[in-house]
């Protein structure tokens, strides 16, 4: 996986709604963008994603790690 990249989570993921501290569950199917790699890009240790959130008009940040991609 890349930066910019896009994959649906395949389990529930905690996010932070991004400006209100909120934390929020993506559920599992959630499409999420890479918006940073975390370590060796060819071996990574995990991955910063972006979803957007209809409900709220808003966006989300979380943290996964590369295993579970």
């Amino acid at each position: 996986m890349n930066e910019n990249d896009s994959f649906r989570l395949t389990r529930p993921v905690e996010a932070e709604v991004i400006g209100e501290h909120t934390a929020v569950t993506l559920p599992a199917g959630t499409t999420v963008t890479v918006v940073l790699v975390f370590g060796d890009p060819v071996s990574p240790e995990a991955y910063e994603v972006e979803a957007y959130l209809p409900e709220t008009n808003t966006y989300a940040l979380a943290t996964i790690p590369a295993r579970e991609v």
